[in-house]
């Protein structure tokens, strides 16, 4: 790419025909990507959890198949499969929750190193995943190396450890409050008591 100064800053500029052809190129509608990025970014957790299929990436909706496989790939509750989950945005929203609490998750073990919680299932979220499986999840858990990303067996160790770990401290200060301790919200965020 050649850059190119424009009067909001320098662009890179190319040609489509030289373009990686492993490059997926998806038309960002006024090119504002705030405005699409919750269904890009859930479109493309979609595809690398194997959930999508071999459809290409794009900006639509994903189809009640990809829900339902998604759905019941991760054992979200039951009323999900009656239609109530698979409101664009409520879906959307649970589709990244579920990345966020997994990045925070291997935050606390040090396997993400960004303070981003931005709910992509990016390389270095599966970069951490593998380490994790590999380091923690392999002894702790009785895990084998990932099959697929963000593997449902291995979200569901990282969770629950992360979960059983938080209780035992609880059970051995003998108070609700940890002091000094890694308290996690429901938003996916953490913050540290003094």
């Amino acid at each position: 790419a050649k850059l190119k100064e424009t009067m909001y800053g320098t662009l890179p500029v190319t040609s489509l025909a030289q373009f990686r052809s492993d490059f997926t190129i998806v038309q960002i509608p006024d090119g504002n990507l705030e405005s699409a990025k919750s269904q890009l970014y859930t479109n493309i957790n979609l595809l690398r959890m194997g959930c999508s299929g071999r459809s290409g990436l794009t900006l639509e909706e994903p189809s009640d198949t990809t829900k339902d496989r998604f759905i019941s790939t991760y054992f979200l509750p039951y009323n999900h499969l009656l239609g109530v989950g698979k409101a664009p945005s409520l879906f959307n929203d649970t589709v990244l929750e579920l990345v966020k609490l997994v990045q925070v998750s291997l935050h606390i073990f040090g396997y993400y190193e960004t303070s981003s919680f931005d709910g992509l299932l990016c390389d270095s979220t599966v970069e951490g995943l593998q380490r994790w499986v590999k380091e923690i999840g392999e002894l702790v858990e009785g895990l084998d190396s990932m099959e697929r990303i963000a593997d449902p067996s291995t979200v569901a160790s990282l969770l629950s450890l992360v979960l059983a770990v938080r209780n035992r401290l609880v059970g051995l200060s003998g108070s609700t409050n940890v002091r000094g301790s890694v308290a996690i919200h429901s938003l996916g965020l953490i913050s540290f008591s003094p």
